[in-house]
């Protein structure tokens, strides 16, 4: 049967498939800076071998994207993930070289080798495996973007702002220890200036300390919106929260501060609206500035995206749990912990959903690896999903 085939012919290409994802890893690509170019023409040059069409798009040179094609017409179906990964930080923490895709057990190794090189690696396969039962009735377009690690503008959002993708199910490639995603918390990032007056530090009642506004702020926003945020709840993701980032300000020790700046990063429920995080951070500011009138500070917003939430009954969801069960997979759906391109998406009323090797926690950290086993049943399970939204008749048989 086609169904079989299709798992056969990845399992047949496991070490071809184990290569081109060792190849991924080892082409560093942290952002920052978020120069992704030898990534981009590893898999360009994959996609070429194969047949398959595409394009690479870029706003900015150092950050390309690739965006290959097969099948035509509507429905499409959207497979996509990011190239760029955090940095390596420090290499003497590393146990292994992050860059090296050092193979232990059934472990690859390195940076990026779970978030997201490995579902990278897992799409390409499924894109090529599928070219066997061409013609679909559909598109399959695959995006390998950059940029998504610091907000995607470069990447999903360029593409989707300019029209150049305009999908009807998408799968986000990130590491949901091959778990069907179908929410996502909302992010927000702030940045919060608070205004002083200098002054000599032997006289500072003669200034005005930015700094200790700051701290009137920040402890205001963590015992009136922390203590909130912690009785509310969602059955599917983690609790929302409120965090500050980073923080600095002054210019002197003996220097009473004329600035200070924080930057805070607020997730919120996926039945939160963000536009009124924001708000609210605004509310208590301006609350704070009428009980004491020295106390100025201004609110920016740095980058905010939706949370996503897709209704179970859609068919993408649908006919991933069907596919996650015939490959043995636990068919109930999760949230995703952290945040994605698929809010592009999802504020776009697009189903949205998120499945990927790797366990999340390994993400971002030192010695950061994927199961190898994980990579194989992503390909398989991609795969199998795409035949299935774009080929039913083939997707329905019994295996």
């Amino acid at each position: 049967m086609v169904t079989q085939s299709l798992v056969e012919q990845i399992e047949k290409r496991r070490a071809d498939i184990i290569g081109f994802l060792a190849a991924l890893v080892r082409a560093e690509s942290s952002n920052p800076p978020g120069d992704t170019r030898k990534v981009a023409d590893l898999v360009a040059a994959r996609l070429r071998e194969a047949s398959i069409d595409f394009q690479i798009l870029a706003d900015e040179p150092r950050k390309p994207n690739v965006m290959a094609r097969i099948g035509t017409g509507r429905p499409e179906v959207l497979f996509t993930t990011h190239m760029d990964t955090v940095p390596a930080g420090d290499r003497a923490a590393w146990r292994r070289d992050p860059f090296g895709a050092e193979i232990s057990g059934t472990r690859l190794y390195g940076r990026g080798s779970a978030d997201a090189k490995a579902s990278l690696a897992a799409m390409v396969a499924a894109l090529e495996t599928l070219t066997s039962v061409l013609p679909l009735r559909g598109t399959l377009t695959l995006t390998a973007v950059s940029d998504e690690e610091v907000g995607g503008i470069k990447g999903t959002e360029y593409l989707v702002d300019r029209g150049l993708v305009r999908p009807d199910h998408v799968v986000v490639g990130e590491i949901t220890s091959n778990r069907l995603a179908v929410a996502e918390k909302g992010v927000l990032w702030v940045r919060i200036v608070t205004h002083g007056r200098a002054a000599h530090g032997s006289t500072p009642w003669e200034g005005n300390n930015a700094i200790g506004h700051m701290a009137t702020v920040l402890l205001a926003i963590q015992r009136e919106i922390g203590t909130r945020l912690e009785r509310l709840s969602h059955p599917l993701t983690p609790r929302p929260s409120i965090s500050v980032g980073t923080i600095r300000g002054g210019i002197a020790t003996n220097i009473v501060a004329d600035w200070c700046e924080a930057t805070i990063d607020r997730r919120t429920l996926p039945n939160e609206s963000v536009p009124d995080a924001v708000a609210e951070i605004e509310r208590l500011i301006a609350d704070l500035s009428q009980a004491d009138p020295a106390l100025e500070a201004d609110v920016e917003v740095l980058q905010m995206g939706p949370p996503i939430e897709t209704p179970v009954t859609a068919l993408v969801v649908t006919a991933g749990q069907d596919i996650a069960s015939s490959l043995g997979l636990d068919p109930a759906v999760v949230g995703y912990h952290q945040a994605s391109d698929g809010r592009f998406f999802a504020e776009r009323d697009i189903p949205t959903v998120l499945f990927g090797p790797g366990d999340p926690e390994a993400a971002h950290t030192t010695d950061e690896f994927v199961d190898l086993d994980e990579v194989l049943t992503a390909a398989q399970f991609y795969a199998l999903l795409g035949q299935r939204l774009l080929f039913p008749d083939m997707g329905n048989r019994k295996r």
